[in-house]
């Protein structure tokens, strides 16, 4: 059976993969700019560090209510509530003068992310034909393994040619 998949189907799957991508991607990237933060913020490295752990900490915590979370909202809601979530963080972080903020801008991104990588899934599920599952979760899983393979080097590359805080934009 060859069913068609409507073309919301697609552009939701990919807003949900954009939006766990880019998640993924400012986390990995920032770990390249934790010597600059350090002097910049004035603490130390172990301190600093909690933008990397609570921003992990946020995900999984998010990720394991999802489901419960689901039975009770539209994903589509969940996922307009996710991306805004981003952009607020996204936002907090670019103009964090001290370490609490970019902190509080991380874990708000994080809730963003623990929620948009399941509804991805989600939406895979319920709504790709069975026979185009498979194609469809590899993509998805792609998507999300090139985020942490770029990270970095992104970081890098944004952070010593324009700033640190350019990763949020």
């Amino acid at each position: 059976m060859n069913q068609v998949i409507e073309r919301k189907t697609y552009l939701a799957i990919f807003a949900a993969a954009l939006l766990s991508f880019t998640g993924i991607l400012t986390e990995t990237s920032m770990n390249v700019t934790f010597p600059e933060l350090t002097k910049q913020f004035s603490v130390s490295l172990n301190v600093l560090q909690w933008i990397t752990t609570g921003y992990l900490l946020m995900v999984t915590l998010v990720m394991a209510t999802t489901a419960f979370l689901l039975k009770k909202y539209p994903a589509k809601n969940l996922l307009i509530f996710a991306a805004s979530t981003f952009i607020i963080g996204d936002i907090l972080c670019a103009i964090a003068t001290n370490f609490p903020t970019l902190l509080i801008g991380r874990i708000i991104q994080a809730v963003a992310t623990g929620l948009s990588t399941p509804i991805m899934y989600q939406i895979i599920f319920a709504k790709i034909p069975k026979n185009k599952i498979g194609t469809m979760t590899g993509i998805a899983g792609m998507v999300i393994s090139f985020a942490p393979a770029l990270g970095p080097t992104y970081g890098g590359i944004v952070a010593t040619t324009l700033s640190w805080r350019m990763i949020f934009g």
